[in-house]
């Protein structure tokens, strides 16, 4: 009888479980699901992710396979590959400005974050945002995704919100206002935060300011990316002639990443 392999048939296991779960898992997860012990695991977990099969998220420590799998059969997420990709990008933006930025995507109701570099920066600036969602008209980065996506799709988004019972709705029904905003982010390149917007479940005691960019790609918008600093920390100079600009560059490097990769 041939001998088997047992770190391999481990490592095999730890993929097993990984792609029977629908969500990113944490190291107590896995070991829950193959009940391998944990030292022997973080072994297997560093393993695969050298080898390109598995992805250890920034923002949340979580576990998920790599897009690269999704070619062998495997299940995986669009939103973990997008997180990814953005990971190294989000890093190196991260460490030349400080400030945190955070990868988000449209998902049929609000902003979704996929990603984010908020517990890298030394400030405490609402470092759970990932449980967030925020809001179109009052976050930089769902501003800035309905000033850029699809004329249809941004009139729809906007007509579902006038509909809506709170303060996003109330926004919304002023027509000629969000119309104005939207054309001056068109023309600028980048949206702002909603001043005050947030600050009741902020933890740090102080206002956040933010701009955001579109990632387009196949002329969709295929995520947006900002960048959160504490308000009156810098000033609109660095804003326009710093960060703005900075921020273009990641985006189209993510643009570039994701056409690579073939992930739009």
């Amino acid at each position: 009888m041939t001998k088997l392999i047992r770190s391999l048939t481990r490592g095999i296991n730890v993929i097993d479980a990984m792609n029977r779960s629908d969500t990113p898992m944490s190291l107590h997860e896995i070991h829950q699901a193959t009940e391998l012990d944990r030292a022997t695991l973080l072994r297997i977990l560093a393993t695969l992710e050298d080898a390109g099969w598995v992805h250890k998220g920034i923002a949340d420590n979580r576990y998920r396979m790599t897009y690269q799998m999704h070619e062998l059969g495997m299940k995986v997420s669009i939103h973990d590959a997008l997180a990814q990709i953005a990971a190294p990008i989000l890093e190196q933006l991260q460490s030349e400005l400080v400030w945190p930025s955070d990868i988000a995507v449209y998902n049929g109701n609000c902003m979704e974050i996929v990603e984010t570099t908020r517990k890298k920066t030394p400030f405490v600036i609402n470092r759970e945002i990932m449980t967030a969602k925020p809001d179109m008209l009052q976050s930089a980065i769902g501003r800035v995704y309905l000033a850029f996506c699809p004329e249809d799709e941004r009139l729809a988004i906007l007509k579902r919100l006038r509909k809506l019972d709170s303060k996003e709705g109330e926004i919304a029904r002023k027509e000629e206002q969000v119309n104005q905003m939207l054309e001056h982010i068109q023309q600028t390149g980048y949206a702002e935060r909603k001043p005050g917007y947030w600050d009741v479940l902020a933890d740090y005691g102080g206002q956040v300011s933010a701009i955001a960019v579109p990632v387009i790609l196949m002329d969709e918008v295929q995520a947006t990316i900002n960048l959160v600093w504490l308000t009156g920390a810098c000033e609109q100079k660095q804003v326009d002639e710093v960060f703005f600009p900075r921020l273009q560059l990641a985006a189209q490097a993510l643009a570039d990443e994701l056409y690579n990769n073939q992930l739009y």
